[in-house]
């Protein structure tokens, strides 16, 4: 076990009832780190966050905060801060006494108003004190929020959905303003989100999880680029997939007549000759290539259907195969300027390249398996 790890999960379970909410869960955050665990609607993430805060109690395993076992102490006795999906926000109180509310008893009046006051410019919120919950935006109220978690200085951060409530902007704005303020303070900090693009972008690392269980942990990065399942690759991002690829020979793959050369083979090197699997790619990094570019992973297809996102296009094509009616369909995503030097347009016959580099291979029996 790392002697700077903050928080560790040792073979944490829950149940309620017949539904296992935690199986076996196993994760640390280190000092000073921000920890985002994320998944679907159901699978875990919420009660991995409510065990370490105390306001569940595991079946079995451990729960370590600053290298101590917690088990039976309460909330109050963990050091850590809590920031919900709701705010939580007492409406009757103004921003400065909603901040104020844990501090009382310990301090004096003075030190109290002058901790809230850096805590109020600490988010942003300097001369709206005096305002109440009812009186302040959604963002100003998540603000509110921070800096009372943050006012008894505790070791850890636990953000429950924080941006879910907020509309686009706002989102992108405050997740800026939680990143910055968590390196400010150096606070262990995690976050369990649904929203792929918080974690990817506030993260230092990201924990995925289905089904109670964790699937893969690692960098923003490597959870991008190297997904270990498919579920992971279709959670994170957009994904093509071709299924029932067939193995020809190590780093080679057929799929409905056409060759694909894998320079990784992504932990699949084991498969044996005629072993299906599942390739994979992402929208991005598929290729579109003038019609005289050739050698391998290079393929005729045709556009079938364009849709227009503003910053890019994404192109729905079919490539070509022996058999039409089993010709494989993959997205591509492309810059308005690309669009437009190649003059591609609905139903127009094209080259495209399918990177070797890029290309993943999934087993059929790491479907939805954990790989940590």
């Amino acid at each position: 076990m790392e002697t700077n790890n903050y928080v560790t999960l040792d073979n944490v379970s829950k149940r309620y009832g017949n539904v296992h909410a935690l199986q076996s869960v196993s994760f640390s955050a280190r000092q000073g780190e921000f920890l985002a665990i994320l998944g679907p609607s159901g699978c875990g993430k919420t009660t991995a966050l409510r065990v370490v805060a105390g306001l569940e109690h595991q079946d079995s395993g451990r729960v370590l905060i600053n290298g101590n076992d917690v088990r039976g102490l309460g909330v109050a006795k963990r050091n850590v801060g809590i920031v919900f999906q709701s705010y939580a926000l007492f409406p009757n109180l103004n921003a400065e006494k909603n901040i104020a509310y844990g501090l009382k008893g310990q301090a004096d009046s003075n030190k109290i108003r002058q901790k809230v006051r850096e805590l109020m410019e600490l988010v942003g919120l300097s001369g709206m004190g005096h305002k109440y919950p009812a009186q302040l935006s959604g963002g100003q109220q998540q603000r509110v929020a921070l800096a009372r978690a943050m006012a008894l200085s505790p070791g850890l951060l636990l953000l429950d959905e924080p941006l879910s409530a907020l509309d686009a902007k706002v989102r992108i704005k405050l997740r800026a303003e939680i990143r910055q303020l968590q390196q400010t303070l150096g606070v262990t900090t995690i976050m369990v989100t649904h929203d792929q693009e918080e974690a990817l972008t506030m993260a230092d690392r990201i924990l995925v999880m289905n089904q109670g269980r964790l699937i893969q942990k690692g960098s923003p990065h490597q959870i991008y680029e190297r997904p270990s399942t498919p579920f992971v690759a279709s959670f994170i991002g957009s994904m093509n997939f071709m299924e029932r690829a067939k193995k020809v020979r190590s780093g080679v793959y057929e799929v409905n007549g056409n060759s694909f050369y894998v320079a990784d083979e992504n932990g699949s090197a084991h498969l044996e000759k005629g072993a299906r699997a599942t390739l994979a790619i992402r929208p991005e990094d598929v290729m579109i290539q003038g019609p005289e570019k050739q050698g391998k992973n290079f393929f005729p297809g045709r556009i079938r259907q364009m849709e227009y996102r503003g910053s890019l296009f994404r192109l729905n094509l079919s490539l070509w195969a022996h058999d039409p009616a089993s010709a494989s369909s993959i997205s591509v995503d492309l810059s308005p300027e690309k669009i437009r030097r190649f003059s591609l347009k609905q139903d127009m016959p094209v080259t495209v390249s399918l990177p070797a580099d890029r290309l993943l291979v999934y087993s059929e029996e790491s479907a939805g398996q954990p790989s940590v």
